[in-house]
């Protein structure tokens, strides 16, 4: 899923773990959610035209001008040799830009490697660098070489000299330092031989192509886990890093195990810190407009990535009349950074497991949707969060304010509640998939009260703090409820 910078959101998923679909993969769907008091909403499908692959299991980040970069997909589905899962599937070398106006596709330059399961992030200068992911031919798993996609004349280029052996979907973060933090660990399914030594955390300088390792967090069991960058504060705008969540290659032991690494130390490492209430494989979390971060989804027991044992019949959870997952877990939990405390907030009434997906909206709901219990089987009810600000008074309002802003300019906001403003964030729009969100990011805003009716917001200088691209504008009060987002160019 992605939010584009219209409010609506993008999904999709080509064949959709169907191998039935490979050569006539579904369209795209497009949900509108309606205003900050709908239930309802509205889902459409985009036709795939333009699109000549399979782009399940791709990698996916947003270009500067809000359009969508999806890289990879899957050129073919695993089979058994003698019982055994050989070879495993492989990617897809193609490349797509949607444009979230028009609501097209359009084909681009393949990548060198055809990938599946790569993660693309956006570099500071508008390149988008792609990481990871099986290759189209033999041998699958060994792909080390990274390729970066060049927005000027959208072709790729291998970025020679930084090649390094990652997991599947590895999880990326770019630092305020420019340089592109690894997150750590395994992540992903299809691990052996590298569960044995784990995928120690690293750090990228694209520039130097060079890679500093900081080594393996205290727990490498993080299959299925998730990473967040925690919201960047000014003036110092430092980096925090969690780690949440996982379990074991097998997915028989979910874990709660949480871990930060803070950037602002001499030597940074993987700290232990409190640990989730549930133990969650297949974690998804969101970060909020007050900068605690929603953590929901997941369950214990084992994973959900086997064929099903019944005739391919039944399409949806409904269908199929299963009853919902004992072992799934419901409750959602909320992270308070300041405080470092984890808290319970209202059950889901619909479980999150595997292929499922949240994001936050700019009316600051969060949206979940998906599930995949097992092939050809899927869940296609959305769910709505209100989080607990939505509920503390009434929200502020913005009034006016730029549709671009530049670096290390000051800004107009204009709201009847200028006395009453605690923070003004900006929040990068979401493209998640598989537990992955590299595009996720909070960045506060240093501000003065202008009049009874203005305040004057100052962007940081550091477009490492705040790359290039759309991004919601929130103001919240002194109560930290949040104002309904517009969308603002940062260029």
């Amino acid at each position: 899923m992605a939010l584009l910078h219209t409010g609506k959101v993008l999904a999709f998923g080509g064949s959709g773990n169907d191998e039935h679909n490979l050569r006539h993969p579904l369209p795209a769907e497009i949900f509108d959610p309606g205003g900050p008091r709908s239930d309802r909403g509205e889902v459409f499908e985009i036709p795939n035209t333009g699109v000549q692959g399979d782009i399940f299991c791709a990698g996916h980040a947003f270009l500067p001008d809000g359009r969508l970069l999806i890289a990879g997909g899957t050129h073919r589905y695993d089979f058994s040799l003698f019982g055994i899962p050989f070879p495993p599937f492989s990617g897809l070398e193609h490349t797509y830009i949607f444009d979230p106006v028009k609501l097209n596709w359009n084909r681009l330059h393949d990548m060198a490697f055809g990938r599946w399961y790569p993660t693309c992030v956006l570099v500071t200068d508008g390149r988008i660098l792609c990481v990871g992911g099986l290759t189209k031919y033999f041998p699958w798993a060994f792909l080390n070489k990274l390729e970066i996609f060049s927005n000027t004349d959208h072709s790729w280029k291998i970025l020679g000299g930084a090649n390094r052996w990652l997991p599947l979907y590895p999880r990326l973060h770019l630092l305020p330092s420019g340089e592109i933090f690894f997150a750590g660990s395994y992540n992903t399914h299809y691990t052996f031989p590298f569960s044995r030594v784990a995928f120690p955390s690293a750090k990228l300088n694209v520039e130097t192509k060079e890679w500093t390792i900081i080594g393996n967090p205290n727990n490498i069991n993080r299959e299925e886990g998730t990473t967040v960058l925690l919201a960047l504060i000014p003036p110092d705008y430092s980096a925090r890093v969690l780690l949440i969540g996982g379990g074991t290659p097998t997915g028989t032991d979910a874990i709660n195990s949480v871990e930060m690494i803070d950037f602002s130390e001499r030597h940074p490492r993987y700290k232990p810190i409190a640990s989730l209430i549930h133990p969650r494989y297949y974690a998804y979390s969101v970060i909020l407009p007050d900068k605690q971060v929603l953590v929901l989804g997941g369950r214990v027991g084992k994973k959900g990535h086997a064929k099903p044992d019944e005739p391919h019949v039944a399409h949806t959870v409904a269908e199929a009349k299963v009853p919902q997952d004992h072992m799934a877990v419901r409750e959602p939990e909320l992270f308070n950074p300041e405080k470092g405390e984890w808290a319970p907030v209202a059950k889901m009434q619909v479980d999150r497991l595997y292929h499922s997906n949240a994001l936050l909206l700019p009316d600051g709901r969060v949206m979940t949707a998906g599930s995949n219990p097992r092939r050809g089987l899927n869940e296609l009810r959305i769910e709505l969060f209100c989080p607990p600000y939505l509920f503390h008074g009434s929200r502020p309002v913005i009034i006016k304010c730029p549709r671009i802003v530049r670096y290390g300019t000051n800004f107009e906001i204009e709201t009847l509640e200028a006395a009453d403003i605690k923070s003004v964030v900006l929040l990068h729009p979401t493209a998640t998939t598989h537990c992955v969100n590299p595009e996720q990011r909070c960045v506060g805003l240093e501000f003065m009260q202008k009049n009874s009716n203005t305040i004057f917001a100052k962007m940081p200088l550091n477009s490492n703090v705040l790359p290039p691209g759309y991004y919601m504008l929130f103001i919240l009060n002194y109560e930290d409820v949040p104002s309904i987002a517009p969308f603002i160019l940062v260029n």
